[in-house]
């Protein structure tokens, strides 16, 4: 009976080992979505309000504003809807995830004059939560390949390559979650100053299974009478690390406020354990089947200082806001963890280092929104529109990302409201890899809906 040889073990290994790219890396930490039901209903311009918990993770600084203690919880269930087209075949599926958001005490100390304001809590800002299922008839190469061995010990190399049925099934899941502690302190009637310090852990899961049928019989003739192939990779990567974040806040005038928030360089621990196994199946229903390996890898990705800036407009009933961001994204850097500086297998990772400043770009992300207080009732509209674009370099506009929001706030009493904000997330996404040529063109539809809870102690 033929039989796969070493060869393609070989191969596959040496694909799942170079599991560390500069889109990893970037993807890591690109488009957070940040904390606090208000904050995303008013299109994340949140830099120059920063009026209640979530101010530890926008700008410190706004701590300082809040006129009583108060305690913060929400929720947020997303609805991830992919529009895969892949070969002339279009594929449209859906699911729904729901997680603990956000969970934060602010206390507001007792001072003589002036304020002083502590914020302590967790938080979920960054979401891994995503997939992707295309199939669909491929005629291009993808140059895959198998070494034989016929039952006369004659060996040779055998394409499996083109006109199959193909499909895949990517998922991803995790969160980037953040244990905070910030303060935010009033210097002078007109400034305010804070920082916060965010303990950062996260887990990330990345799951792909690859399926290819010789659904026409193309590949009978023996040894290479192939039926099926497939390829299933699982990375796990659990990621740590320390962000320090100093901001301010200028109230120019009763109306007018200007603030600015600073998130120093960050570098994340990454640490990865990958398994990788594969099937060849023949006519005759004879199954070869390979574990190609399981290996854990540990390197740091440090990332770039975070510049941010808004305007708040803050009138009796209306409050208008605006903020931006910017980070340059060709400064990312890998770097080897300590005590693995001798190590040679890092060298290929530090080489990578040049494809930050080739494939990406600096970014300018930003959001605007608007707060109406209904006259005579406790409720508050909000809406708001934020973009964030594509951190690849020349992308087209068609990958950044677009999110429209609205919601409600009720002041359920003096001391207690709830908050409802609802986000709308539109983006193209360009899908490629070795085993399907041709690539795969993803609409990608997000709807957010958060729900929050805020109760004032005193």
């Amino acid at each position: 009976m033929f039989k796969e040889t070493v060869f393609i073990t070989i191969v596959l290994f040496a694909i799942g080992l170079i599991a560390q790219t500069p889109d990893e890396a970037i993807h890591f930490m690109e488009g957070e979505e940040g904390v606090g039901v208000k904050a995303a209903a008013l299109g994340n311009a949140f830099i120059a309000v920063a009026d209640d918990y979530s101010a530890v993770y926008w700008n410190p600084a706004g701590l300082a504003q809040l006129q009583n203690s108060e305690i913060i919880g929400d929720i947020n269930h997303l609805n991830f809807n992919n529009e895969a087209i892949f070969s002339g075949t279009t594929q449209i599926e859906k699911q729904s995830y729901t997680k603990l958001k956000t969970l934060g005490l602010a206390y507001k100390f007792p001072t003589i004059r002036g304020s002083f304001v502590i914020g302590l809590g967790y938080h979920r800002f960054k979401n891994f939560d995503s997939f992707l299922h295309f199939s669909g008839f491929n005629s291009k190469s993808s140059g895959l390949a198998f070494e034989l061995e016929d039952d006369w010990g004659n060996v040779q190399m055998v394409d499996f390559d083109r006109n199959v049925l193909q499909s895949e099934d990517i998922s991803t899941s995790g969160n980037l979650n953040a244990c905070a502690v910030g303060a935010g302190v009033a210097m002078s009637p007109g400034f305010n100053l804070g920082a916060s310090l965010q303990f950062i852990t996260g887990d990330y899961q990345y799951l792909f299974d690859f399926y290819q049928d010789d659904i026409y019989n193309e590949y009978s003739v023996y040894p290479a009478d192939y039926y099926g192939y497939e390829l299933h990779h699982d990375i796990d990567t659990r990621l740590s690390g320390l962000g320090l974040k100093v901001g301010g806040l200028f109230h120019v005038n009763q109306e007018f406020r200007l603030g600015i928030s600073i998130d120093l360089p960050t570098s994340l621990q990454i640490h990865e354990t990958w398994s990788e196994r594969d099937v060849l199946v023949f006519d005759d229903a004879y199954e070869s089947e390979m574990d190609l390996g399981t290996n854990e890898w540990e390197y740091v990705v440090r990332y770039p200082v975070q510049v941010s800036g808004g305007v708040a407009l803050d009138f009796r009933q209306l409050l208008l806001a605006a903020s931006c961001s910017f980070r340059d994204w060709t400064q990312v850097k890998f770097e080897v963890p300590e005590d693995y500086y001798m190590n040679a297998d890092y060298s290929d990772l530090i080489s990578q280092n040049s494809l930050f400043t080739e494939q990406f770009r600096p970014v300018l992300a930003w959001g605007a929104g608007a707060e109406l207080r209904i006259p005579g009732s406790r409720v508050k509209m909000r809406g708001g529109y934020r973009v964030v674009p594509s951190a690849l370099s020349g992308a087209d506009k068609s990958l950044n990302k677009r999110y429209f929001s609205g919601g409600v706030g009720l002041d359920l009493d003096a001391m207690s409201s709830i908050h409802v904000t609802c986000v709308r997330g539109v983006w193209n996404r360009d899908t490629v890899d070795g085993y399907t040529p041709g690539g795969t063109h993803e609409n990608i539809q997000a709807d957010r809906v958060l729900a929050g809870i805020t109760l004032r102690l005193n």
